[in-house]
């Protein structure tokens, strides 16, 4: 299919595709990929254990949160919350289990190969839908854990019960990381960045991009920060344009992941790793 002939379908009606890259087999023989359909505004994640197969999930913003396991055998279909519109934002792995952040204030666990279930019960009232919402969630622990979206929504769950926490500002929020330097990044409108925790926060960068940051984690010490058009580093004091290696800046941005010691990011047609010391180019760009 061309691209013409796709821009006159709906997104349910365009076909995804999911690429996968073994990193220990050679050059040139190391990549599949399978096509699925039905799969509207799809979103990517990760399984780990506890479960007996690890590997990828994409999970689509459909009338059931179909999603579709990936990597040592593929399928069945599972089903985050049948006949409930879950609508995925994001799909997030914590030590192991994948929670899917929906709108407008649900989080369900994936308990069980095909099982989820809803972490909680958050209220939102109808009159508050347009303004309320998760779009991301982060933990130091499973008693301590922080879910943001909507304008200024801020939540924190202590092991039992979400809490509704203060937030300094009503704007669209985009991101949340739980640091290993003990604090909470949240990003918003603009790109701007707020530090702290519970309902205390302090905002150290101002944005003006026209996009929000689509991931933001901790790595090598610093947090790493990307969008459709830029990819950048806070590192304590300023946020770091653009981030360089060596002296040379790193032509990458789009969406990214840290797991094992790895970072990873990957635009559209683009597919680096840095593990500290070595950037990669995994995929790169095709020119026909």
């Amino acid at each position: 299919m061309s691209y013409d002939e796709a821009s006159h379908l709906t997104d349910h009606d365009i076909p995804t595709r999911i690429m996968s890259v073994f990193l220990d087999m050679p050059e040139g023989n190391n990549c599949g990929f399978q096509e699925l359909g039905g799969m509207n505004l799809p979103v990517l994640g990760v399984s780990r254990a506890p479960f007996p197969r690890a590997g990828g999930m994409v999970a689509a913003k459909n009338r059931d949160g179909d999603t579709w396991p990936v990597g040592g055998g593929n399928g069945p279909m599972e089903h985050i919350a049948p006949g409930q519109h879950p609508f995925p934002n994001r799909l997030k792995c914590i030590n192991g289990f994948t929670y899917a952040v929906c709108y407008p204030r649900e989080i369900y666990k994936r308990i069980a190969v095909g099982k989820w279930e809803l972490f909680g019960a958050i209220p939102c009232p109808k009159q508050e839908l347009d303004r309320a919402g998760f779009n991301d969630m982060d933990a130091f622990s499973d008693s301590d854990i922080y879910a943001v979206g909507g304008h200024g929504d801020v939540w924190h769950f202590d092991g039992s019960q979400w809490r509704q926490m203060g937030f300094p500002s009503n704007v669209q929020l985009a991101t949340v990381t739980c640091a290993a330097d003990g604090n909470v990044y949240i990003s918003g409108e603009g790109g701007s960045l707020w530090i702290g925790r519970k309902s205390t926060w302090k905002r150290v960068y101002k944005g003006e991009s026209s996009l929000l940051w689509n991931d933001a984690l901790w790595f090598d010490n610093k947090l790493w920060l990307a969008s459709d058009y830029q990819f950048r580093i806070w590192n304590g004091k300023e946020l770091e344009q653009p981030v360089t290696h060596n002296g040379e800046p790193v032509f990458i941005n789009g969406h990214m992941d840290a797991y094992d010691g790895v970072l990873a990011i990957a635009s559209s047609s683009v597919v680096m790793t840095f593990d500290g010391n070595e950037w990669r180019t995994i995929v790169a760009p095709y020119f026909d």
